[in-house]
C-alpha cells in the first residue's frame, strides 16, 4: 500500500511548532533576565540601606567598636536595645536593623508576634561561619516571623581589625510587591504579544502555502532530483523557510519594542524612584547626625548648625560612597556643593535649578522627582526641601542617578534577548530545512502531493 503524504500540511505543522518553540524561548529568556534585573535592584536597595544605616551609626557615635565587660560599645557609647537609629531606619524604609555582639542580638528594631524585641537571639551557623569566622559580608534570604526577607550581614571590627559582632539589615520581600505585579504584567504582555504574532504568522503562512505551493502537484518530488519539479519544490520550501524567519523577526521585534521599550523601562524607572526615596530618607538622617543644629543662611552661606556647607562635599561624598548616587546641596535655587563633575572636571557650582523644580520645592515646600540634565548628564533626581526653624524653605538637597546607568542595564537586556533570538532563528531555520528534506526525499515509499485536496488512494 502506498501512502499519500500532504507535504504542505507537514511543512505547516513544522512551521507552527517552530513558531511556538521560538515564542517560548523568547518568553523564558526575557522572564529570567527581567527577574534578575529586579533581584539586582533589590540587592542595590538593601546595600544602600545597610551602608547608609551603618554610616548613620558611625556619625552618631564617635570612636571605634570595642567590648568592655562583655558588652558592645561604639567609642564610649554602650550599644543597648534602645538604639533609636534602628527604629528610625525601620520607620523610614520598612527594613529591620540589628546589631550583634558576636552571634547574639544586643539591639534590634525587630519585634516578635508579642511585640517584644528578641534580644539574645542568635544568628544561624551559616552566617556565623561567613561573617564572624571569615570576616566577610553575607547576603541571602531568611524567614522572619513567617515572612521572607532579603538580608545582609556586615562584620563589625575593632581598631585592630578583630571581628566583634555584626550589623544586620533585612528587607521584607513584600516591599517589592508592586514590582511583582509589574513582572506579572510583563509576563502576560510577552505571552499575549507572542501568541498574537504567532497566530498572525501562521495565518500568513497558510495563505502563502495556498497561493504558492498549490500549483505543484506531482507524485514524485525530491530535493535529490534534478528535474524541474524537484527544483521547483526545493525553491518553494526555501521560500517558506525565509517566510518563517520573517515571522520570527516579527515576534522578536514586537516583543523587544513593547516589553523592553515599555514594561521593562517602566519597571526600571519604578526601581530607581524607590531607591531614591529610600536613600533620600536615610540621607536626611545622615545629614542630621553629621551636623547638629538647624538650617540657616548666614552671610550668604547655607549652614547646618554652625557648619557652612558652601563648596563642601562631605555629605555628597559620603552619600556617593555609600550608594553610588549623585548628590547636590542648594541654597535657595543655587548649587553650592555637589559631587557632580563636568567633562572638564569642574563642578557646576552656582548653577540654577529649573523653574519647575524651584516652584515645587522652594515655593510649595514639596518634594520633586523627575528627569533633568545636569552638567550635560541626563539624570533622574529627587529634590527635598531644606527648612529653617520657622518652617521656611531656604534650600534643597538632591539625590540622583545618571540615565546611562539604567540605559546600560536595558541595553544589556536587549543584547541578551537578541542573542538568544538569533540563535533560535538559526536553529529553527536549520531544523526546518532538515525536516523538510526528510519529508520529501524518500520517493521510493511515498507519493507526494502538495495539493490542498485531501485524497486517499490505495493500490494493491
Amino acid at each position: 500500500m502506498k501512502k499519500k503524504v500532504m507535504l504542505k500540511q507537514k511543512l505547516l505543522r513544522i512551521s507552527i511548532v517552530l513558531i511556538a518553540l521560538f515564542t517560548a524561548a523568547i518568553f523564558f529568556v526575557t522572564n529570567i533576565k527581567v527577574t534578575n534585573l529586579v533581584e539586582k535592584s533589590v540587592s542595590l536597595k538593601l546595600d544602600n540601606i545597610s551602608n547608609l544605616g551603618l554610616d548613620i551609626i558611625e556619625s552618631k557615635y564617635s570612636g571605634d567598636w570595642n567590648v568592655k565587660d562583655g558588652k558592645l560599645y561604639k567609642g564610649e557609647s554602650l550599644i543597648i536595645n534602645d538604639l533609636q537609629v534602628l527604629d528610625a531606619i525601620k520607620q523610614k524604609t520598612g527594613s529591620i536593623a540589628t546589631v550583634f555582639l558576636n552571634d547574639e542580638k544586643v539591639a534590634t528594631s525587630e519585634l516578635d508576634s508579642d511585640g517584644i524585641r528578641p534580644i539574645g537571639a542568635k544568628a544561624s551557623s551559616e552566617v556565623v561561619e561567613s561573617v564572624l569566622g571569615k570576616g566577610i559580608v553575607y547576603n541571602g534570604t531568611e524567614n522572619i516571623l513567617g515572612e521572607t526577607y532579603a538580608v545582609k550581614y556586615v562584620p563589625l571590627k575593632d581598631s585592630k581589625g578583630k571581628v566583634l559582632g555584626m550589623w544586620f539589615v533585612g528587607m521584607p520581600k513584600s516591599n517589592i510587591g508592586s514590582k511583582d505585579s509589574q513582572i506579572f504584567t510583563m509576563r502576560i504582555s510577552i505571552v499575549v504579544i507572542s501568541v498574537l504574532c504567532g497566530i498572525l504568522g501562521c495565518v500568513l503562512l497558510m495563505l502563502y502555502v495556498k497561493k504558492f505551493l498549490n500549483d505543484i502537484d506531482t507524485l514524485k518530488v525530491s530535493f535529490l532530483e534534478s528535474n524541474s519539479n524537484g527544483n521547483k519544490t526545493q525553491r518553494k520550501v526555501v521560500s517558506l523557510s525565509l517566510f518563517l524567519i520573517g515571522t520570527f523577526f516579527l515576534i522578536w521585534f514586537t516583543v523587544q519594542g513593547f516589553t523592553i521599550g515599555n514594561v521593562v523601562s517602566n519597571l526600571e524607572n519604578s526601581n530607581i524612584k524607590d531607591r531614591l526615596n529610600t536613600c533620600s530618607q536615610l540621607g536626611e538622617m545622615l545629614i542630621d547626625e553629621t551636623f547638629e543644629g538647624e538650617w540657616t543662611i548666614n552671610y550668604n552661606n547655607l549652614c547646618k548648625g554652625s557648619y557652612s556647607l558652601n563648596n563642601d562635599t562631605i555629605i555628597a561624598d559620603k552619600i556617593s560612597s555609600n550608594t553610588g548616587l549623585l548628590s547636590t546641596i542648594f541654597m535657595m535655587d543655587t548649587r553650592i556643593a555637589t559631587n557632580i563633575s563636568k567633562e572638564d572636571g569642574t563642578k557646576p557650582i552656582g548653577a540654577k535649578v529649573a523653574g519647575e523644580i524651584a516652584d515645587t520645592v522652594l515655593k510649595q515646600g514639596e518634594e520633586y522627582i523627575g528627569e533633568i540634565t545636569v552638567a550635560d548628564k541626563k539624570c533622574i533626581e529627587k529634590y527635598v526641601p531644606l527648612k529653617d526653624s520657622t518652617g521656611q524653605t531656604i534650600g534643597m538637597w538632591s539625590i540622583g542617578i545618571e540615565r546611562k546607568v539604567t540605559a546600560g542595564q536595558i541595553r544589556d537586556l536587549r543584547k541578551a534577548i537578541s542573542q538568544i533570538s538569533l540563535l533560535a532563528i538559526l536553529v529553527a531555520f536549520g531544523a526546518f530545512l532538515i525536516l523538510s528534506v526528510r519529508f520529501v526525499s524518500d520517493i521510493r515509499n511515498y507519493n507526494v502531493c502538495l495539493s490542498t485536496r485531501v485524497s486517499e488512494e490505495s493500490s494493491y
